[in-house]
C-alpha cells in the first residue's frame, strides 16, 4: 500500500509548496493583490494540516508492510508539513489578541491630516478619517507609539526624516519641506501590504521641534500590530540619527 500512498503525498506536498510560493511571490511581483495572496496562504496552511493528518494515518496504516524508506518518506512529509502549518498558526495566534484597529497615530487629538495619498486611494479601500474612538484603545496596546522631541533646527530635523523614509525604501507620494510634510507609502514586508504614512514635523515651545506620524493601512479592519510597530521603529532610527555626534571638522583636529 505504502507504494500507492508515498507518491499521493509527494504530489500534495508538491502543491501546497506551491501555492505557498505563489501567494507569496504573485503579490511581490503584481500579479495579484495582497488580499488575495493572503487568502491563497490562509488555505495552504489548512491543506498543510489535513495533509499532516493523512501522513500520520498512512504512516500507522503502513507500520507493518512498510520498509525504512516509507517510513522515512512518512515522517518527512509529516513534519515538513506540520511545522509549516504550526509557524504561520503560531504567528496568528501571537498576535490575535492585538486590537482590531488599523490607523496608528502620535497624536490623536490632532492626528497629522494626509494630503496627497486620499487622491490614490480607491473608493473600495479604508476611509483616511481618523477614528477618535480608537485613541484610547491605541494607548492601551500600543503605549509605546508617542512623538518625538529634539533640540535640532526643523531643517536638520525634516531632513533626517527625508533620508530615513528614503532608506526604507517607501514610495515617496508628496514633500513640503516648508510645512514640514512627508507623505508616503509602505510596504509590509511578506505579502507587500500597503499602509499610507505621514510624517508632520513643526516647531512648538522651548525652541524644540515636534515629529508626529500617523500610519494607517489601505485594507483590512485590523493590521495585527505592523503601523504601531512602523512607527516605533522609525521614531527610534529618527532619534538616534539626530543625537548621532557629528564628525569633527579638520580645523578642529589641528
Amino acid at each position: 500500500m505504502s507504494r500507492y500512498i508515498s507518491p499521493v503525498l509527494y504530489i500534495l506536498l508538491m502543491l501546497v509548496g506551491c501555492v505557498a510560493f505563489i501567494s507569496i511571490a504573485g503579490v511581490r511581483v503584481g500579479i495579484f493583490e495582497p488580499i488575495t495572496g493572503f487568502s491563497m496562504l490562509r488555505k495552504s496552511v489548512v491543506a498543510s494540516l489535513l495533509l499532516s493528518l493523512l501522513a500520520a494515518l498512512s504512516l500507522g496504516a503502513c507500520r507493518k508492510e512498510c520498509n525504512l524508506a516509507s517510513r522515512r518518506f512518512f515522517i518527512l512529509v509529516l513534519l515538513v508539513s506540520l511545522v509549516y502549518s504550526l509557524m504561520w498558526i503560531g504567528f496568528y495566534l501571537q498576535r490575535a489578541s492585538l486590537p482590531d484597529i488599523n490607523d496608528i497615530t502620535t497624536d490623536t487629538e490632532v492626528p497629522p491630516t494626509f494630503l496627497n495619498v486620499n487622491f490614490i486611494r480607491s473608493s473600495q479601500e479604508n476611509e483616511l478619517s481618523y477614528n477618535s474612538e480608537w485613541a484610547p484603545i491605541q494607548a492601551k496596546y500600543y503605549p509605546n507609539v508617542q512623538p518625538l522631541f529634539s533640540s535640532k533646527e526643523k531643517s536638520v530635523v525634516y531632513s533626517a526624516a527625508a533620508t530615513l523614509v528614503d532608506e526604507r525604501g517607501w514610495d515617496v507620494v508628496a514633500v513640503y519641506a516648508g510645512a514640514g510634510i512627508i507623505e508616503a507609502t509602505a510596504r509590509t514586508p511578506i505579502f507587500g501590504f500597503r499602509d499610507d504614512v505621514v510624517i508632520r514635523i513643526t516647531q512648538v515651545e522651548n525652541g524644540l521641534v515636534r515629529v508626529d506620524m500617523r500610519s494607517c493601512s489601505r485594507v483590512g479592519s485590523g493590521d495585527f500590530g505592523v503601523n504601531a510597530e512602523r512607527i516605533e521603529s522609525f521614531m527610534k532610527d529618527l532619534s538616534d540619527a539626530l543625537n548621532k555626534p557629528s564628525m569633527p571638522s579638520v580645523n578642529s583636529l589641528r
